[in-house]
Protein backbone atom coordinates (compact mmCIF):
# COMPACT_ATOMS: atom_id res chain seq x y z
CA UNK A 1 0.00 0.00 0.00
CA UNK A 2 0.46 2.79 -1.30
CA UNK A 3 -1.17 5.55 0.85
CA UNK A 4 1.33 7.93 2.51
CA UNK A 5 0.50 10.20 5.40
CA UNK A 6 2.69 12.91 6.92
CA UNK A 7 3.46 12.45 10.59
CA UNK A 8 0.86 14.35 12.59
CA UNK A 9 2.76 17.20 14.22
CA UNK A 10 0.37 17.54 17.11
CA UNK A 11 1.35 14.06 18.34
CA UNK A 12 5.08 14.62 18.38
CA UNK A 13 5.31 17.07 21.24
CA UNK A 14 2.85 15.57 23.67
CA UNK A 15 4.68 12.60 25.12
CA UNK A 16 7.90 13.89 26.63
CA UNK A 17 7.10 11.95 29.80
CA UNK A 18 5.77 8.91 27.94
CA UNK A 19 7.98 6.50 29.86
CA UNK A 20 6.21 7.40 33.11
CA UNK A 21 3.58 5.01 34.40
CA UNK A 22 0.43 5.12 36.49
CA UNK A 23 1.16 1.65 37.84
CA UNK A 24 -1.94 -0.27 38.88
CA UNK A 25 -4.14 2.70 37.91
CA UNK A 26 -3.52 1.85 34.25
CA UNK A 27 -5.12 -1.53 34.98
CA UNK A 28 -8.16 0.14 36.52
CA UNK A 29 -8.46 2.40 33.46
CA UNK A 30 -8.39 -0.60 31.16
CA UNK A 31 -11.06 -2.38 33.23
CA UNK A 32 -13.37 0.61 33.21
CA UNK A 33 -12.89 0.95 29.46
CA UNK A 34 -14.03 -2.67 29.04
CA UNK A 35 -10.59 -4.10 28.16
CA UNK A 36 -10.53 -6.87 30.73
CA UNK A 37 -7.54 -8.91 29.55
CA UNK A 38 -5.38 -5.81 29.45
CA UNK A 39 -6.61 -4.83 32.90
CA UNK A 40 -5.71 -8.22 34.36
CA UNK A 41 -2.23 -8.17 32.80
CA UNK A 42 -1.34 -4.82 34.36
CA UNK A 43 -2.99 -5.47 37.72
CA UNK A 44 -1.18 -8.80 38.09
CA UNK A 45 2.08 -7.16 37.05
CA UNK A 46 1.76 -4.33 39.58
CA UNK A 47 -0.05 -6.00 42.51
CA UNK A 48 3.08 -6.09 44.66
CA UNK A 49 4.34 -2.61 43.83
CA UNK A 50 4.67 -0.42 46.95
CA UNK A 51 2.44 2.25 45.42
CA UNK A 52 -0.38 -0.18 44.61
CA UNK A 53 -3.62 0.02 46.57
CA UNK A 54 -3.97 -3.74 46.98
CA UNK A 55 -7.53 -3.57 48.12
CA UNK A 56 -8.63 -1.80 44.93
CA UNK A 57 -6.31 -3.86 42.73
CA UNK A 58 -7.79 -7.11 44.08
CA UNK A 59 -11.31 -5.76 43.60
CA UNK A 60 -10.72 -5.10 39.91
CA UNK A 61 -8.94 -8.44 39.46
CA UNK A 62 -12.00 -10.06 41.03
CA UNK A 63 -14.29 -8.19 38.65
CA UNK A 64 -12.23 -9.39 35.68
CA UNK A 65 -12.46 -12.98 36.96
CA UNK A 66 -16.22 -12.56 37.38
CA UNK A 67 -16.64 -11.24 33.84
CA UNK A 68 -14.64 -14.22 32.57
CA UNK A 69 -16.77 -16.70 34.51
CA UNK A 70 -14.24 -17.77 37.14
CA UNK A 71 -16.33 -17.32 40.29
CA UNK A 72 -13.91 -19.11 42.62
CA UNK A 73 -11.03 -16.91 41.55
CA UNK A 74 -13.24 -13.85 41.84
CA UNK A 75 -14.06 -14.70 45.47
CA UNK A 76 -10.37 -15.21 46.22
CA UNK A 77 -9.56 -11.74 44.91
CA UNK A 78 -12.41 -10.02 46.76
CA UNK A 79 -11.42 -11.73 50.01
CA UNK A 80 -7.80 -10.67 49.46
CA UNK A 81 -9.01 -7.12 48.90
CA UNK A 82 -10.88 -7.13 52.20
CA UNK A 83 -7.84 -8.60 53.94
CA UNK A 84 -5.84 -5.64 52.65
CA UNK A 85 -8.49 -3.13 53.77
CA UNK A 86 -11.68 -4.30 55.46
CA UNK A 87 -13.26 -0.89 54.99
CA UNK A 88 -12.82 -0.71 51.23
CA UNK A 89 -16.45 -0.66 50.02
CA UNK A 90 -15.75 -1.99 46.56
CA UNK A 91 -14.83 -5.54 47.59
CA UNK A 92 -18.24 -5.81 49.28
CA UNK A 93 -19.74 -4.76 45.96
CA UNK A 94 -17.68 -7.51 44.34
CA UNK A 95 -18.95 -10.16 46.77
CA UNK A 96 -22.49 -8.89 46.22
CA UNK A 97 -22.06 -9.18 42.46
CA UNK A 98 -20.78 -12.73 42.96
CA UNK A 99 -23.82 -13.58 45.10
CA UNK A 100 -26.12 -12.31 42.34
CA UNK A 101 -24.31 -14.51 39.83
CA UNK A 102 -24.90 -17.45 42.17
CA UNK A 103 -28.61 -16.63 42.52
CA UNK A 104 -28.43 -15.52 46.14
CA UNK A 105 -30.23 -12.17 46.15
CA UNK A 106 -30.41 -11.82 49.94
CA UNK A 107 -26.68 -12.38 50.38
CA UNK A 108 -26.06 -9.81 47.64
CA UNK A 109 -28.19 -7.20 49.43
CA UNK A 110 -26.25 -7.75 52.66
CA UNK A 111 -22.95 -7.23 50.86
CA UNK A 112 -24.27 -4.09 49.17
CA UNK A 113 -25.40 -2.73 52.57
CA UNK A 114 -21.86 -3.19 53.83
CA UNK A 115 -20.54 -1.40 50.78
CA UNK A 116 -22.92 1.53 51.38
CA UNK A 117 -21.93 1.59 55.05
CA UNK A 118 -18.25 2.06 54.27
CA UNK A 119 -18.86 4.04 51.11
CA UNK A 120 -21.24 6.42 52.85
CA UNK A 121 -22.25 8.89 50.12
CA UNK A 122 -19.75 7.67 47.53
CA UNK A 123 -21.71 7.83 44.28
CA UNK A 124 -19.29 5.51 42.50
CA UNK A 125 -20.11 2.77 45.03
CA UNK A 126 -23.81 3.12 44.20
CA UNK A 127 -23.07 3.03 40.48
CA UNK A 128 -20.96 -0.11 40.99
CA UNK A 129 -23.94 -1.72 42.74
CA UNK A 130 -26.19 -0.70 39.84
CA UNK A 131 -23.70 -2.22 37.40
CA UNK A 132 -23.62 -5.46 39.42
CA UNK A 133 -27.40 -5.74 39.09
CA UNK A 134 -27.23 -4.81 35.40
CA UNK A 135 -24.58 -7.44 34.67
CA UNK A 136 -26.62 -10.09 36.48
CA UNK A 137 -29.95 -9.44 34.72
CA UNK A 138 -30.99 -5.97 33.49
CA UNK A 139 -34.66 -6.95 33.21
CA UNK A 140 -35.06 -8.80 36.50
CA UNK A 141 -33.20 -6.16 38.49
CA UNK A 142 -34.47 -3.09 36.67
CA UNK A 143 -35.89 -1.51 39.86
CA UNK A 144 -32.67 -2.20 41.80
CA UNK A 145 -30.60 -0.59 39.03
CA UNK A 146 -32.85 2.49 39.03
CA UNK A 147 -32.76 2.76 42.83
CA UNK A 148 -28.95 2.56 42.96
CA UNK A 149 -28.55 5.16 40.21
CA UNK A 150 -31.01 7.50 41.91
CA UNK A 151 -28.94 7.32 45.09
CA UNK A 152 -25.78 8.04 43.08
CA UNK A 153 -27.44 11.09 41.52
CA UNK A 154 -28.63 12.35 44.88
CA UNK A 155 -25.28 11.84 46.62
CA UNK A 156 -23.30 13.51 43.82
CA UNK A 157 -25.90 16.09 42.81
CA UNK A 158 -25.91 14.45 39.36
CA UNK A 159 -22.20 15.16 38.94
CA UNK A 160 -20.50 11.75 39.24
CA UNK A 161 -19.20 10.67 35.80
CA UNK A 162 -19.63 6.95 36.50
CA UNK A 163 -23.42 7.46 36.35
CA UNK A 164 -23.22 8.56 32.74
CA UNK A 165 -20.66 5.93 31.76
CA UNK A 166 -23.00 3.17 32.98
CA UNK A 167 -25.97 4.75 31.24
CA UNK A 168 -23.88 5.00 28.08
CA UNK A 169 -22.93 1.34 28.33
CA UNK A 170 -26.58 0.36 28.75
CA UNK A 171 -27.56 2.40 25.69
CA UNK A 172 -24.66 1.00 23.65
CA UNK A 173 -25.75 -2.54 24.55
CA UNK A 174 -29.15 -1.65 23.10
CA UNK A 175 -27.33 -0.38 19.96
CA UNK A 176 -28.42 3.20 20.65
CA UNK A 177 -24.96 4.53 19.89
CA UNK A 178 -25.88 8.17 19.40
CA UNK A 179 -27.43 8.53 22.85
CA UNK A 180 -24.62 6.40 24.32
CA UNK A 181 -22.05 8.84 22.95
CA UNK A 182 -24.01 11.73 24.47
CA UNK A 183 -23.84 10.04 27.91
CA UNK A 184 -20.09 9.48 27.58
CA UNK A 185 -19.71 13.14 26.66
CA UNK A 186 -21.59 14.08 29.83
CA UNK A 187 -19.16 11.94 31.84
CA UNK A 188 -16.28 13.91 30.32
CA UNK A 189 -18.07 17.19 31.00
CA UNK A 190 -18.43 16.40 34.70
CA UNK A 191 -14.92 14.97 34.94
CA UNK A 192 -12.39 16.03 32.28
CA UNK A 193 -10.01 13.44 33.78
CA UNK A 194 -12.34 10.49 33.16
CA UNK A 195 -10.39 8.05 30.95
CA UNK A 196 -13.15 5.53 30.26
CA UNK A 197 -15.45 8.36 29.19
CA UNK A 198 -12.93 9.55 26.60
CA UNK A 199 -12.17 6.05 25.29
CA UNK A 200 -15.80 4.99 25.03
CA UNK A 201 -16.78 8.33 23.51
CA UNK A 202 -14.03 7.96 20.89
CA UNK A 203 -15.12 4.39 20.13
CA UNK A 204 -18.76 5.44 19.74
CA UNK A 205 -17.87 8.28 17.35
CA UNK A 206 -14.98 6.74 15.44
CA UNK A 207 -16.96 4.97 12.71
CA UNK A 208 -18.99 8.12 12.09
CA UNK A 209 -16.30 10.77 12.41
CA UNK A 210 -12.76 9.44 12.75
CA UNK A 211 -11.15 12.84 13.25
CA UNK A 212 -13.55 13.77 16.03
CA UNK A 213 -12.85 10.53 17.92
CA UNK A 214 -9.09 10.93 17.45
CA UNK A 215 -9.18 14.54 18.65
CA UNK A 216 -10.98 13.52 21.84
CA UNK A 217 -8.31 10.94 22.66
CA UNK A 218 -5.61 13.48 21.87
CA UNK A 219 -7.32 15.91 24.23
CA UNK A 220 -7.16 13.39 27.07
CA UNK A 221 -3.58 12.37 26.28
CA UNK A 222 -2.47 16.00 26.33
CA UNK A 223 -3.73 16.23 29.91
CA UNK A 224 -2.50 12.75 30.93
CA UNK A 225 0.63 11.89 28.92
CA UNK A 226 1.47 9.16 31.46
CA UNK A 227 -1.69 7.15 30.67
CA UNK A 228 -0.71 3.92 28.90
CA UNK A 229 -4.29 3.36 27.78
CA UNK A 230 -4.55 6.84 26.27
CA UNK A 231 -1.29 6.31 24.36
CA UNK A 232 -2.33 2.89 23.10
CA UNK A 233 -5.90 3.83 22.20
CA UNK A 234 -4.83 6.92 20.26
CA UNK A 235 -2.14 4.96 18.41
CA UNK A 236 -4.71 2.29 17.48
CA UNK A 237 -7.20 4.87 16.24
CA UNK A 238 -4.51 6.60 14.16
CA UNK A 239 -3.66 3.24 12.61
CA UNK A 240 -7.32 2.49 11.83
CA UNK A 241 -7.59 5.93 10.23
CA UNK A 242 -4.64 5.02 7.95
CA UNK A 243 -2.35 7.56 9.62
CA UNK A 244 0.42 5.00 9.87
CA UNK A 245 3.38 7.29 10.42
CA UNK A 246 1.65 9.10 13.26
CA UNK A 247 0.52 5.77 14.72
CA UNK A 248 4.02 4.27 14.61
CA UNK A 249 5.52 7.41 16.18
CA UNK A 250 3.07 7.29 19.06
CA UNK A 251 3.39 3.53 19.46
CA UNK A 252 7.15 3.94 19.73
CA UNK A 253 6.63 6.22 22.71
CA UNK A 254 3.92 3.98 24.16
CA UNK A 255 6.09 0.85 24.30
CA UNK A 256 8.54 2.77 26.48
CA UNK A 257 5.76 2.82 29.08
CA UNK A 258 6.29 -0.08 31.53
CA UNK A 259 2.58 -0.86 31.28
CA UNK A 260 2.64 -1.92 27.64
CA UNK A 261 1.80 -5.52 26.67
CA UNK A 262 4.06 -8.23 25.21
CA UNK A 263 2.18 -8.25 21.90
CA UNK A 264 2.61 -4.49 21.53
CA UNK A 265 6.19 -4.78 20.28
CA UNK A 266 5.04 -6.92 17.36
CA UNK A 267 2.27 -4.42 16.72
CA UNK A 268 4.89 -1.68 16.67
CA UNK A 269 6.84 -3.54 13.98
CA UNK A 270 3.69 -3.69 11.85
CA UNK A 271 3.03 0.02 12.34
CA UNK A 272 6.61 0.86 11.42
CA UNK A 273 6.20 -1.14 8.21
CA UNK A 274 3.07 0.76 7.23
CA UNK A 275 4.79 3.98 8.25
CA UNK A 276 7.55 3.01 5.77
CA UNK A 277 10.31 2.86 8.39
CA UNK A 278 11.41 -0.52 7.08
CA UNK A 279 14.83 -0.81 8.80
CA UNK A 280 13.34 -0.16 12.25
CA UNK A 281 10.48 -2.55 11.56
CA UNK A 282 12.88 -5.26 10.39
CA UNK A 283 15.08 -4.81 13.46
CA UNK A 284 12.13 -5.45 15.78
CA UNK A 285 10.92 -8.41 13.71
CA UNK A 286 14.39 -9.97 13.86
CA UNK A 287 14.56 -9.35 17.62
CA UNK A 288 11.22 -11.08 18.25
CA UNK A 289 12.00 -13.96 15.88
CA UNK A 290 15.28 -14.60 17.68
CA UNK A 291 13.32 -15.76 20.73
CA UNK A 292 10.12 -16.81 18.95
CA UNK A 293 11.11 -18.13 15.49
CA UNK A 294 7.60 -19.39 14.71
CA UNK A 295 5.93 -16.01 15.23
CA UNK A 296 3.62 -15.85 12.20
CA UNK A 297 3.17 -12.09 12.16
CA UNK A 298 6.89 -11.35 12.48
CA UNK A 299 7.76 -13.90 9.77
CA UNK A 300 5.43 -11.94 7.51
CA UNK A 301 6.76 -8.52 8.50
CA UNK A 302 10.35 -9.65 7.95
CA UNK A 303 9.96 -10.54 4.28
CA UNK A 304 7.66 -7.57 3.66
CA UNK A 305 10.34 -5.25 5.05
CA UNK A 306 13.13 -6.95 3.11
CA UNK A 307 11.19 -6.66 -0.14
CA UNK A 308 10.51 -2.98 0.47
CA UNK A 309 14.22 -2.44 1.19
CA UNK A 310 15.28 -4.23 -2.02
CA UNK A 311 16.81 -7.18 -0.14
CA UNK A 312 15.15 -9.52 -2.61
CA UNK A 313 17.21 -12.67 -2.13
CA UNK A 314 16.73 -12.63 1.65
CA UNK A 315 13.06 -11.77 1.16
CA UNK A 316 12.54 -14.76 -1.15
CA UNK A 317 14.24 -17.12 1.30
CA UNK A 318 12.18 -15.86 4.23
CA UNK A 319 8.95 -15.82 2.24
CA UNK A 320 9.53 -19.46 1.34
CA UNK A 321 9.93 -20.26 5.06
CA UNK A 322 6.85 -18.22 5.89
CA UNK A 323 4.60 -20.10 3.47
CA UNK A 324 6.14 -23.52 4.14
CA UNK A 325 5.93 -23.31 7.94
CA UNK A 326 2.31 -22.09 8.02
CA UNK A 327 0.50 -24.35 5.52
CA UNK A 328 -2.94 -23.88 7.12
CA UNK A 329 -2.70 -20.11 7.49
CA UNK A 330 -4.99 -17.64 5.78
CA UNK A 331 -2.53 -15.76 3.61
CA UNK A 332 -3.38 -12.28 2.42
CA UNK A 333 -3.19 -10.86 -1.08
CA UNK A 334 -0.23 -8.81 0.06
CA UNK A 335 1.59 -11.97 1.17
CA UNK A 336 1.40 -13.40 -2.34
CA UNK A 337 2.05 -10.20 -4.25
CA UNK A 338 4.99 -9.14 -2.09
CA UNK A 339 6.53 -12.58 -2.52
CA UNK A 340 5.98 -12.11 -6.25
CA UNK A 341 7.74 -8.73 -6.14
CA UNK A 342 10.70 -10.31 -4.38
CA UNK A 343 10.85 -13.08 -6.99
CA UNK A 344 10.80 -10.49 -9.77
CA UNK A 345 13.59 -8.71 -7.95
CA UNK A 346 15.87 -11.73 -8.42
CA UNK A 347 14.79 -12.25 -12.02
CA UNK A 348 12.27 -15.03 -11.40
CA UNK A 349 9.38 -13.42 -13.25
CA UNK A 350 7.74 -16.71 -14.21
CA UNK A 351 7.57 -17.74 -10.55
CA UNK A 352 6.25 -14.29 -9.66
CA UNK A 353 3.34 -14.87 -12.03
CA UNK A 354 2.53 -18.10 -10.18
CA UNK A 355 2.17 -16.18 -6.90
CA UNK A 356 -0.22 -13.72 -8.49
CA UNK A 357 -2.21 -16.63 -9.91
CA UNK A 358 -2.40 -18.22 -6.45
CA UNK A 359 -3.65 -14.96 -5.00
CA UNK A 360 -6.28 -14.61 -7.75
CA UNK A 361 -7.47 -18.18 -7.21
CA UNK A 362 -8.03 -17.45 -3.51
CA UNK A 363 -9.46 -13.96 -3.99
CA UNK A 364 -11.33 -14.14 -7.33
CA UNK A 365 -13.61 -11.22 -6.45
CA UNK A 366 -10.80 -8.75 -5.81
CA UNK A 367 -10.82 -6.41 -8.78
CA UNK A 368 -7.56 -4.64 -8.00
CA UNK A 369 -5.78 -7.98 -7.80
CA UNK A 370 -7.14 -9.09 -11.19
CA UNK A 371 -6.12 -5.78 -12.72
CA UNK A 372 -2.60 -6.16 -11.33
CA UNK A 373 -2.48 -9.77 -12.53
CA UNK A 374 -3.32 -8.51 -16.01
CA UNK A 375 -0.38 -6.10 -15.82
CA UNK A 376 1.95 -8.86 -14.63
CA UNK A 377 0.88 -11.07 -17.54
CA UNK A 378 1.56 -8.22 -19.97
CA UNK A 379 4.98 -7.66 -18.46
CA UNK A 380 5.72 -11.32 -19.09
CA UNK A 381 4.36 -11.18 -22.65
CA UNK A 382 1.41 -13.43 -21.79
CA UNK A 383 -0.97 -11.12 -23.60
CA UNK A 384 -3.86 -13.54 -24.03
CA UNK A 385 -3.94 -14.20 -20.29
CA UNK A 386 -3.55 -10.49 -19.64
CA UNK A 387 -6.73 -9.85 -21.60
CA UNK A 388 -8.57 -12.63 -19.75
CA UNK A 389 -7.57 -11.26 -16.34
CA UNK A 390 -8.56 -7.72 -17.30
CA UNK A 391 -11.87 -8.99 -18.63
CA UNK A 392 -12.50 -10.72 -15.27
CA UNK A 393 -11.66 -7.44 -13.53
CA UNK A 394 -14.03 -5.51 -15.78
CA UNK A 395 -16.92 -7.90 -15.07
CA UNK A 396 -16.65 -7.00 -11.37
CA UNK A 397 -17.15 -3.30 -12.10
CA UNK A 398 -20.76 -2.20 -11.81
CA UNK A 399 -20.15 0.90 -13.92
CA UNK A 400 -16.80 0.55 -15.71
CA UNK A 401 -15.03 3.84 -16.24
CA UNK A 402 -13.82 5.01 -19.65
CA UNK A 403 -10.30 4.33 -18.40
CA UNK A 404 -11.30 0.73 -17.66
CA UNK A 405 -12.83 0.30 -21.11
CA UNK A 406 -9.83 1.87 -22.81
CA UNK A 407 -7.52 -0.38 -20.80
CA UNK A 408 -9.48 -3.41 -21.97
CA UNK A 409 -9.09 -2.37 -25.61
CA UNK A 410 -5.32 -2.14 -25.06
CA UNK A 411 -5.16 -5.64 -23.56
CA UNK A 412 -6.99 -7.03 -26.59
CA UNK A 413 -4.68 -5.13 -28.95
CA UNK A 414 -1.59 -6.67 -27.35
CA UNK A 415 -3.15 -10.13 -27.47
CA UNK A 416 -4.17 -9.71 -31.12
CA UNK A 417 -0.73 -8.56 -32.24
CA UNK A 418 0.88 -11.78 -30.97
CA UNK A 419 -1.89 -14.22 -31.94
CA UNK A 420 -2.35 -16.21 -35.16
CA UNK A 421 -4.47 -14.59 -37.86
CA UNK A 422 -7.80 -16.22 -36.96
CA UNK A 423 -7.44 -15.61 -33.22
CA UNK A 424 -6.08 -12.11 -33.90
CA UNK A 425 -9.23 -11.11 -35.77
CA UNK A 426 -11.41 -12.30 -32.88
CA UNK A 427 -9.33 -10.55 -30.20
CA UNK A 428 -9.00 -7.32 -32.16
CA UNK A 429 -12.75 -7.34 -32.77
CA UNK A 430 -13.36 -7.33 -29.03
CA UNK A 431 -10.91 -4.49 -28.59
CA UNK A 432 -12.67 -2.50 -31.33
CA UNK A 433 -15.96 -2.85 -29.44
CA UNK A 434 -14.41 -1.43 -26.29
CA UNK A 435 -12.58 1.50 -27.87
CA UNK A 436 -15.71 2.44 -29.83
CA UNK A 437 -17.60 2.58 -26.50
CA UNK A 438 -14.95 4.98 -25.23
CA UNK A 439 -15.18 7.18 -28.33
CA UNK A 440 -18.99 7.23 -28.14
CA UNK A 441 -19.07 8.15 -24.43
CA UNK A 442 -16.07 10.45 -24.08
CA UNK A 443 -16.81 14.15 -23.74
CA UNK A 444 -13.40 14.96 -25.18
CA UNK A 445 -12.22 12.46 -27.79
CA UNK A 446 -8.43 12.36 -28.02
CA UNK A 447 -6.30 11.48 -31.06
CA UNK A 448 -4.96 8.48 -29.13
CA UNK A 449 -8.41 6.87 -29.08
CA UNK A 450 -8.49 6.83 -32.87
CA UNK A 451 -4.89 5.63 -32.97
CA UNK A 452 -5.95 2.68 -30.74
CA UNK A 453 -8.90 1.99 -33.05
CA UNK A 454 -6.69 2.11 -36.16
CA UNK A 455 -4.14 -0.26 -34.64
CA UNK A 456 -6.88 -2.75 -33.74
CA UNK A 457 -8.15 -2.71 -37.34
CA UNK A 458 -4.60 -3.31 -38.56
CA UNK A 459 -4.17 -6.23 -36.12
CA UNK A 460 -7.49 -7.73 -37.24
CA UNK A 461 -6.41 -7.57 -40.88
CA UNK A 462 -3.22 -9.58 -40.66
CA UNK A 463 -1.18 -6.53 -39.63
CA UNK A 464 -2.10 -4.76 -42.89
CA UNK A 465 -4.11 -1.53 -43.04
CA UNK A 466 -7.64 -1.66 -44.43
CA UNK A 467 -10.22 1.02 -45.14
CA UNK A 468 -11.43 1.05 -41.51
CA UNK A 469 -7.90 1.51 -40.19
CA UNK A 470 -7.28 4.37 -42.62
CA UNK A 471 -10.57 6.04 -41.65
CA UNK A 472 -9.47 5.92 -38.00
CA UNK A 473 -6.02 7.31 -38.85
CA UNK A 474 -7.68 10.10 -40.85
CA UNK A 475 -9.70 11.12 -37.78
CA UNK A 476 -6.59 10.98 -35.62
CA UNK A 477 -4.78 13.29 -38.06
CA UNK A 478 -7.70 15.71 -38.13
CA UNK A 479 -7.53 16.04 -34.34
CA UNK A 480 -3.74 16.35 -34.30
CA UNK A 481 -3.81 19.08 -36.95
CA UNK A 482 -5.91 21.26 -34.63
CA UNK A 483 -2.79 22.01 -32.58
CA UNK A 484 0.27 23.24 -34.56
CA UNK A 485 2.54 22.40 -31.62
CA UNK A 486 2.02 18.74 -32.42
CA UNK A 487 4.40 19.25 -35.37
CA UNK A 488 6.91 21.39 -33.49
CA UNK A 489 10.23 19.54 -32.90
CA UNK A 490 10.98 21.93 -30.03
CA UNK A 491 7.82 20.88 -28.21
CA UNK A 492 8.72 18.00 -25.87
CA UNK A 493 5.11 16.81 -26.07
CA UNK A 494 4.87 16.86 -29.85
CA UNK A 495 3.06 14.14 -31.83
CA UNK A 496 5.71 13.43 -34.46
CA UNK A 497 5.65 9.70 -33.71
CA UNK A 498 1.88 9.61 -34.17
CA UNK A 499 2.15 11.47 -37.49
CA UNK A 500 4.92 9.15 -38.63
CA UNK A 501 2.84 6.06 -37.83
CA UNK A 502 -0.27 7.38 -39.58
CA UNK A 503 1.59 8.50 -42.72
CA UNK A 504 3.39 5.15 -42.97
CA UNK A 505 0.10 3.23 -42.89
CA UNK A 506 -1.57 5.71 -45.26
CA UNK A 507 1.28 5.12 -47.74
CA UNK A 508 1.06 1.35 -47.27
CA UNK A 509 -2.70 1.36 -47.90
CA UNK A 510 -2.25 3.47 -51.02
CA UNK A 511 0.27 0.91 -52.27
CA UNK A 512 -2.05 -2.02 -51.48
CA UNK A 513 -4.93 -0.40 -53.36
CA UNK A 514 -2.77 0.63 -56.35
CA UNK A 515 -3.07 4.35 -55.67
CA UNK A 516 0.32 5.54 -56.95
CA UNK A 517 -0.55 9.19 -56.45
CA UNK A 518 -1.40 8.41 -52.85
CA UNK A 519 1.87 6.53 -52.40
CA UNK A 520 3.81 9.59 -53.52
CA UNK A 521 1.70 12.00 -51.47
CA UNK A 522 1.98 10.05 -48.23
CA UNK A 523 5.60 9.21 -48.87
CA UNK A 524 6.38 12.91 -49.09
CA UNK A 525 4.44 13.59 -45.88
CA UNK A 526 6.27 10.76 -44.16
CA UNK A 527 9.66 12.19 -45.22
CA UNK A 528 8.69 15.60 -43.87
CA UNK A 529 8.07 14.03 -40.49
CA UNK A 530 11.40 12.20 -40.63
CA UNK A 531 13.13 15.53 -41.29
CA UNK A 532 11.39 17.08 -38.30
CA UNK A 533 12.39 14.13 -36.12
CA UNK A 534 15.99 14.56 -37.28
CA UNK A 535 15.83 18.22 -36.23
CA UNK A 536 14.52 17.09 -32.87
CA UNK A 537 17.37 14.61 -32.47
CA UNK A 538 19.98 17.20 -33.45
CA UNK A 539 18.67 19.82 -31.03
CA UNK A 540 20.85 20.30 -27.90
CA UNK A 541 19.44 18.84 -24.72
CA UNK A 542 17.58 21.39 -22.60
Amino acid sequence: MKIKFLLSLFVAGTLAVGAQTQGYKDGIEYYKAGQHDNARTILERTINDPATDRSLANYYLGQVALVQGDKAQARTYFDAGLAADAECPFNYVGLGALALQEGNDEAAKEQFKQAQKFGKKNAEVSVSIARAYYNADPVKYDRDITKALEKARKDSKNADPSIYVLEGDMLAAAENFGDAAARYEMAITYDPNNPEGYVKFANAYFNVNKDFGINKLQEFLNAHPESAMAQRELAEKLFLADRWKAASELYGKYIQNPNHFPEDKARYAVLLYWGEDYPASLAIADEILASDPSNFLMQRVRFLDQTAMGQFQAAVENAEKFFASNPEANFTIKDYTTYADALSGIGQDSLAVVQYELAASKYPENGDLLKNLSTVYSRNRQYDKSAEAYDAYLKLQENPSLTDLYGMSGRYLNAAVYADSIRAKELAGRGIEYVNQVIDRAADVSPMMYQRLARLYVAANGKRPDADAIAAYDKMLQLLDQNPDNLNPANPNNALDEYSEAYAFEQAYASITGNQEGVEHWGKKYQEIRDLKNQQSAAPAQ
